[in-house]
């Protein structure tokens, strides 16, 4: 005879399904690649904070700068194996405080703008372009563009199949440009698949990374050559949703130690910049 099992039955099944389910995965191992859908566009916004310390002759003056950006991202196609990425800005604001006073806000005219970049599989920037096209001004910090937001934005991934404990480590290389800045970024990173995780009802590869490498950057600001170079440290931490082929959170902490030049004023100071970010899908 045929019964209709409670709801709250089937419930408890699964509870202790879960486990055998996320443990089968950490044994099976997973293809960790990006294959972002084309019919729906994912929402993510990325909130970050900075802070600036210099010494300048044995006095500490600290800057501190506060972003925030919101964009839709979806597959646009592919390229020789690559994914071609559309890019929609929702939101994009910065505002900076210091001891000289503040500046920044809302940056107007670019919500519901559009470019397309190329990332590989493993989130490597192919081509980036289109992104630098899109510029945009911010009150007191001058000319940039959305190729500096997006050079960094998408977590590196093995780009191949991974199971729980396995680690790789990769070296690379960027360049980012705008009319007032240059930056040059080589990272060492070292990464391993900590495990699998729910995240909302999405099977997630939860990667852990480490940072060391070396910063460069060419400021022009008020008339001024302004150059920060040096080390820095940092790690992050990404879940990536493996069936749906995209990350849905990161987090990461970046601390820089340099200096800062001043060629026109002959001036060479210490400087420290500690930046952290996290960026959710909603």
């Amino acid at each position: 005879m045929k019964k209709n099992l409670p709801i709250s039955a089937i419930a408890a099944v699964l509870i202790i399904m879960l486990p055998g389910i996320s443990s089968m995965l950490n044994a099976q191992g997973v293809n960790i690649s990006y294959k972002y859908p084309a019919d729906k566009a994912v929402n993510y916004k990325l909130t970050s904070t900075m802070a600036q310390i210099m010494d300048i002759e044995g006095q500490t003056m600290q800057s501190d700068v506060n972003s925030a950006f919101g964009c839709f991202v979806r597959s646009a196609g592919n390229q020789n194996g690559n994914l071609i990425l559309e890019v929609t800005v929702d939101t994009l604001g910065q505002v900076t405080s210091s001891p000289m006073g503040g500046s920044g806000g809302p940056v107007r005219g670019v919500k519901g703008k559009s470019c397309k970049i190329v990332i590989a599989p493993d989130g490597k920037i192919v081509d980036i372009t289109g992104a630098e096209g899109l510029v945009y001004t911010i009150d007191g910090s001058g000319e940039s563009n959305l190729g500096q937001t997006l050079s960094d934005f998408f977590p590196r991934l093995p780009g191949k199949v991974m199971n729980a404990g396995d680690t790789w480590t990769y070296k690379d290389s960027t360049t980012t440009k705008s009319a007032s800045m240059t930056m040059t970024t080589i990272d060492n990173a070292g990464n391993k698949v900590e495990g699998f995780e729910k995240i909302g009802d999405m099977d997630c590869a939860k990667i852990v990374s480490t940072h060391s490498g070396n910063i460069s950057m060419a400021v022009q600001s008020q008339g001024m050559d302004i150059y920060i170079k040096g080390p820095y440290t940092g790690t992050s931490e990404c879940f990536f949703a493996v069936k749906e082929g995209y990350f849905v959170r990161m987090t990461s902490a970046t601390l820089i130690k340099g200096n800062l030049d001043l060629p026109s004023m002959g001036m060479n100071m210490p400087v420290t910049i500690d930046m952290k970010s996290e960026c959710v899908s909603r």
